[in-house]
């Protein structure tokens, strides 16, 4: 089956977006901060009137609804991964600043 070229920008956000998903796991914010940017500047263009009135003149509304649900799932999951990231880190840092404290303490 050939995939229609108008498909390709959400292709594109889908396989980031997965690609995203990878790094969260791995816990490598850094590079996970610069592949958001670059799915952001494709999202946008997918936002455009004129592209989705495209889609749909090329009867492929149905093909790209679920491209963004798949979207959509993926992007659930980042969030969920990002608020335990965030958990943890403020856990990580409660617990240095307990450490911190307790060295002061002792060194008086």
């Amino acid at each position: 089956m050939d995939i229609n070229p108008l498909l390709d920008p959400l292709s594109r956000a889908l396989s980031q977006s997965q690609a995203l998903l990878s790094l969260a796991q791995a816990g490598d914010w850094e590079s996970f901060e610069i592949l958001v940017q670059q799915r952001q500047q494709g999202l946008l263009s997918i936002n455009d009137q004129e592209y989705l009135e495209s889609l749909a003149q090329a009867d492929l509304d149905a093909q790209a609804a679920a491209v963004i649900q798949e979207i959509q799932g993926l992007n659930k999951r980042l969030a969920e991964l990002a608020e335990i990231s965030r958990e943890n880190a403020a856990s990580e840092l409660r617990q240095s600043n307990k450490v911190s404290k307790a060295i002061d303490a002792y060194g008086r």
